[in-house]
């Protein structure tokens, strides 16, 4: 049997104890949610090809627990606490093709455990762990096939490692791609401004002394389709995030199901590279009925070493069987150009790597 962490043992029996003193003092509304992802990841990186059973890092496996209560006209206070739970995940190396395949343990990891005051006029404050103003803004995606395939193409995969044709170690997909997407989740103050319009704004402060900023966009015509887009901007070169970074993303959905997206950012990154890193995405998908598909590229340069050039096309379909459940599944293709100067002596160059991915996520 696999051993829970301590994390696990503790969050479990909080949960517990939650629920049993609920009915009793009950302050606000409160909800139980989460998500299965379970999927089948083949791979082959052109000297070995391998099946693992992983657990789709694209939508993790998780669970919350959500409250919140309307206080008057004006004030709403209300929490969120998440914790992922995985077992295999898609992106983790100890997957890496030809090798064991099996992490052991299942892994908890903190996701949400902050508190939020929100106010008709003045807008919502947030406190504690929980999603820092710039995360999510190069993930923008109306696509209907984010469960498979998004701009941080490496969830799918990123555990895999290219090599040469001696099978010597290159890096990881995981290293040599990345959409640059903000800082995530953080312990942090957040500040969001009531929307004006289809616009409101984001600013957080975070340990470490970084802070960052975001706008976000949404609009929809009748008739027609719905746009939504996202910027950020992390101003800060701080010894926690040694670096400056500009990222943002768009999507746009047609009412005839055709959809577009767009993410690109850039990282200004002195300190460990001479070339600052980019990222380009481009994806076209068509939703229609209960099913979604797609097809995208992305480009890195600079990434995981000076000079690299990485770059991935995919395609993906996702059947919506019921509302809280879908199938789907993912074709993708790798491949890195590394210089010479940038790998070991004896090292050649990397092997593209395939990649099919099936599965389904169940949420309750």
């Amino acid at each position: 049997m696999k051993k829970f962490t301590k994390l696990g043992i503790f969050t479990l029996t909080i949960a517990l104890t939650i629920l049993l003193i609920l009915p009793a003092a009950q302050a606000l509304d409160f909800k139980i949610s989460g998500q299965l992802n379970r999927a089948m990841l083949w791979g082959d990186n052109g000297e070995n090809d391998d099946l693992k059973f992983v657990d789709n890092d694209n939508s993790s496996t998780r669970f919350r627990f959500t409250g919140s209560h309307d206080f008057d006209d004006n004030w709403k206070v209300g929490f969120k606490w998440e914790n992922e739970m995985q077992s295999n995940a898609s992106n983790d190396t100890e997957i890496d093709i030809g090798e064991n395949g099996d992490t052991g343990d299942v892994d908890f990891n903190e996701r949400h455990m902050d508190v939020y005051f929100q106010h008709s006029t003045f807008g919502k404050a947030s406190l504690g762990q929980g999603d820092t103003a710039s995360n999510s803004t190069s993930e923008v995606d109306l696509s209907g096939t984010t469960v498979v395939a998004y701009s941080s193409i490496e969830d799918m995969n990123g555990g895999f490692n290219f090599r040469d044709d001696d099978d010597n170690v290159i890096t990881s997909i995981g290293d040599a791609f990345s959409n640059f997407d903000g800082f995530s989740r953080r312990d942090r103050i957040r500040y969001d401004t009531p929307k004006f319009g289809p616009v409101y704004f984001s600013a957080g402060y975070m340990n470490g002394q970084s802070y960052d900023f975001a706008g976000r966009f949404a609009y929809e015509w009748d008739g027609f389709g719905k746009l939504a887009a996202a910027a950020s901007w992390l101003p800060a070169d701080t010894q926690r995030d040694p670096y400056k970074q500009y990222s943002g993303s768009i999507s746009f959905l047609h009412d005839s199901g055709i959809n577009l997206t767009f993410s690109g950012a850039n990282r200004y990154d002195s300190a460990n590279r001479d070339d600052d890193p980019y990222n380009l995405y481009g994806k076209v998908g068509y939703k229609f009925g209960k099913w979604a598909l797609s097809v995208d590229y992305t480009y890195s340069e600079n990434v995981g070493a000076d000079d690299d050039e990485a770059q991935s096309i995919g395609t993906a379909v996702v059947w919506n069987v019921w509302e809280s459940v879908q199938f789907y599944g993912s074709y993708r293709w790798n491949d890195l150009d590394r210089d010479r100067d940038q790998r070991p002596d004896g090292v050649g160059n990397a092997e593209s790597i395939h990649s099919v991915m099936i599965g389904g996520r169940v949420k309750f």
